[in-house]
């Protein structure tokens, strides 16, 4: 499948998530050393990565991500606006990062105000829950690695049933299995 692209009219938002085959983003320490047990990407899933990555001009994810992501770390995603949804105060140091308080609404129309064209809904689970809830998926990629990781957050929180609509999956290496949903407005 191809990454996603811009197009005119209103904003996207799309997913792009690895997750275990039991549905964990990462392990109950925070870790994601699993992501990469079976060698890590392959250079087509690099390539893909990159492509969909290029697609994008800013990211909404959570705190916990965030401390995950920041922690010790250069910042990943120097040059796309990336608002950090959290009720704490956040002093990143960039202005390419934004604290925003968990009010969707807001952060809709502060995303449309910006101009944002495609929007990556990095997560975590709550926030990717509180996104689909409001309304803020239009796309989702999940890349199931063949690993149980055992416990650990979920790709997605509780909450309503949500309907989705497979578009196509595919196998790459190493056993993953790519599912590409279109999300609707509606459970």
């Amino acid at each position: 499948m191809s990454a996603v692209t811009e197009t005119a009219g209103p904003t996207r938002y799309v997913g792009y998530v690895a997750m275990s085959l039991d549905g964990r983003i990462a392990d109950a320490a925070g870790g994601l050393d699993w992501l990469m047990s079976g060698g890590g990407m392959s250079q087509e899933q690099q390539a893909d990565y990159d492509a969909f990555y290029a697609s994008v001009d800013a990211l909404i994810l959570g705190r916990t991500t965030y401390d995950v992501v920041a922690g010790g770390h250069e910042w990943p995603y120097a040059g796309k606006q990336a608002y950090v949804v959290t009720r704490r105060a956040l002093d990143a140091g960039r202005d390419d990062v934004t604290a925003v308080a968990p009010d969707y609404a807001a952060l809709r129309a502060r995303i449309a105000a910006a101009g944002h064209r495609t929007v990556w809904v990095v997560g975590g689970g709550i926030v990717q829950r509180s996104a689909m809830d409001a309304g803020m998926f239009d796309h989702l990629r999940v890349f199931v690695i063949p690993v149980v990781v055992g416990s650990g957050p979920l790709i997605f929180a509780d909450g309503p049933l949500r309907r989705l609509a497979l578009e196509t999956s595919r196998n790459w290496a190493g056993g993953v299995v790519e599912l590409a949903y279109s999300i609707g407005e509606t459970a």
